[in-house]
């Protein structure tokens, strides 16, 4: 009998949290009936399917509200309105650390301990997921659990390792994880690999476009010269290699069923509650700039105009005359309701592009904008071919590639001296939409998009709190006063 990995994931995700042996919080009595030692092509999907259900979830919402690619609504008793003013607590993130720390990296280790010997095509792609998991949580967290993070139960109160250390170390891991990838082995991945249904040379792409990302990093608004070199080598050397992302089919990303529970969870939110989360006047205003013809599959009109919601006054201007997310986020339309199918993009195509824009509008003093332009052009294609999947092909869809062109021929679709980066993130930005921690990122180290605080603040968070769990339990968490201190190594 066939199993279908894929509709069996998302009840494996939930379930095989009782299943990993590296939990926060070890259960005093042992259920003799609870799987001990699971195959390793029941807990990769597992960790995958977890990770796919997190970077949609809490994680997405406070940094996409920080971002303002979203915005809230609902009044004061709304979480996400609190959110959206800056207000989460320790509290609020005790759910996505339990899920990352607890469920995704100790199921991976778990995958990594099973078959690195005998496997090593496994534990590579565990290594690769890992190193994704702490990319993008060292950017929301920076110090964290690495070194003594494998095996709660032999360490209940693990060190914190430096933001820099971490990365590091993750590209040792993207290496080790690479290599590990093209040996033989006794058993490999094929349709348990939720990312890449077991392609090693689509895993391999992938390791190389994380480091892409993580070396764009250090380039910063007061970066060191050091930092710039540093990338500039990593870069050098990724570029030489020739194995990056070539299209779209390559991007990392979580696809979703269109079975209840087993949708998209940025779509399950809008189900749950429809008038909490809306598409931020920031983003909207940015694309209605430039006639964007992406706005046909990002958002629903509102009559004949898209129309965003203002950060930061959804607990006091209490509205729904928005524009909603609409088949970019939440997958096919049909009769009034989505598909929920539309995945959890995590890195994509088209920000590989944009990343190599600015790579090479930073380089030679800023003087390589032919090069960085080619990379720009290809990034937004990228996008607008993305932005129509799930699109009717005959009207949002038709919409949306008939102002590709007008796009690339106008001023949008152009990188000139003096505003190539501010025009580089912005499009990132853009297609990054429904990207979890990214886009804050790059306005962290950038300054682009240009955001304004919601009041009555007068800066915008740097950083997430700590777990309350974490801090109560393990003595070893660092203090963190404020999340308006910079606390990433790169954030300077």
């Amino acid at each position: 009998m066939k199993i279908n990995i894929k509709k069996i994931v998302f009840g494996l995700a939930l379930a095989m949290t009782g299943l990993s042996s590296c939990k926060k919080f070890v259960d005093i009595n042992d259920d003799p009936t609870r799987l001990k030692d699971p195959d390793a092509s029941l807990v990769l999907p597992a960790a995958q399917g977890n990770l796919g259900f997190t970077m949609g979830s809490d994680i997405h919402r406070f940094t996409a509200l920080w971002a303002q690619q979203f915005a809230a609504q609902g009044g004061g008793a709304a979480q996400p309105t609190q959110y959206d003013k800056y207000a989460i607590g320790e509290g609020d993130i005790n759910n996505t650390w339990a899920a990352t720390f607890a469920g995704t990296l100790a199921d991976l280790q778990k995958v990594i301990e099973k078959t690195k010997a005998t496997s090593p095509k496994y534990a590579g792609v565990a290594e690769l997921v890992k190193a994704y998991v702490y990319q993008t949580h060292v950017d929301a967290f920076g110090d964290l659990p690495y070194t003594e993070a494998i095996g709660y139960e032999a360490n209940l109160k693990p060190k914190f390792d430096g933001s820099s250390a971490i990365y590091d170390n993750v590209f040792g891991l993207i290496d080790e994880g690479i290599a590990d990838i093209k040996k033989a082995s006794l058993l490999a991945p094929t349709t348990d690999d939720l990312f890449y249904g077991g392609d090693m040379d689509k895993w391999e792409r992938f390791g190389n476009a994380l480091k892409l990302r993580m070396y764009i990093h250090y380039f910063s608004t007061n970066g060191t010269a050091a930092d710039a070199t540093r990338a500039k080598t990593g870069i050098t050397a990724i570029l030489a290699a020739n194995k990056l992302l070539r299209a779209n089919t390559d991007n990392f990303q979580m696809r979703f069923l269109t079975s209840a529970n087993q949708t998209n969870p940025i779509h399950q939110f809008e189900g749950s509650r429809p008038n909490q989360f809306f598409p931020s006047k920031t983003l909207v205003d940015i694309m209605n700039a430039k006639s964007d013809s992406r706005r046909n599959s990002f958002f629903t009109l509102l009559g004949a105009t898209y129309v965003g919601a203002t950060n930061g006054n959804g607990d006091i201007v209490v509205s729904t005359s928005f524009s909603r997310m609409s088949t970019y986020l939440r997958g096919k339309l049909s009769a009034g309701a989505y598909s929920g199918e539309a995945p959890i993009r995590m890195l994509t195509f088209a920000e590989q592009n944009q990343i190599l824009a600015e790579y090479f509008a930073r380089t030679n003093g800023g003087n390589d904008l032919t090069t960085a332009d080619t990379y720009y052009k290809a990034g937004i294609t990228a996008s607008f071919s993305a932005a129509i999947e799930f699109s009717d092909p005959t009207t949002e869809g038709a919409a949306v590639t008939a102002g590709l062109a007008t796009y690339l021929a106008s001023t949008n679709g152009t990188l000139l001296t003096g505003n190539a980066l501010q025009k580089i993130i912005e499009e990132k930005f853009v297609s990054n939409f429904g990207v979890a921690i990214e886009p804050w990122t790059d306005w962290r180290r950038t300054g682009f998009p240009a955001l304004s605080p919601v009041s009555p603040a007068t800066a915008i968070p740097r950083i997430l709190p700590y777990s309350f769990n974490e801090r109560s339990y393990n003595p070893n968490t660092p203090a963190r006063p404020s999340v308006f201190v910079k606390s990433v190594f790169w954030d300077k």
